[in-house]
């Protein structure tokens, strides 16, 4: 049988982000190199078959600065993956941005954060 679901989002923005900043999904390894974004789904709806999912994009580095250029070099790659409509995302749109000061599992870590909204079409598949 043929259906509709929801696209695997992380895993787009990851393929988005993957050959321009280093890149994780949840969970982040143990020990990884700065600077780095870590992307989690925090939530979403569907409406008439488009899609909207909420993510928080994490920049992590060894300063404030560093983090913050991260983020924002990560914000505006994902502005133009999606105007150039290479991936399946169709929409995004920057909700909020700012700084943590540090991360805080790691204090000696600089951390910036920015939640977006990211819109894309259903995916077909079998099951």
């Amino acid at each position: 049988m043929e259906i509709e679901r929801q696209v695997d989002v992380e895993y787009e923005v990851y393929l988005a982000l993957k050959d321009h900043v280093r890149t994780y999904t949840r969970p982040l390894p143990k020990n990884f190199p700065l600077p780095c974004i870590l992307i989690t789904l925090v939530g979403g709806t569907q409406v008439d078959k488009i899609d909207s999912f909420d993510l928080v994009l994490d920049a992590r580095a060894g300063t404030e600065a560093e983090a913050n250029e991260c983020l924002r070099n990560a914000i505006g790659i994902l502005q133009k993956q999606t105007l150039d409509q290479v991936t399946a995302i169709r929409h995004m749109e920057l909700n909020s941005t700012g700084s943590w000061g540090t991360d805080p599992v790691r204090p000696n870590i600089a951390m910036c954060s920015a939640r977006i909204r990211v819109y894309a079409h259903p995916e077909q598949t079998e099951v």
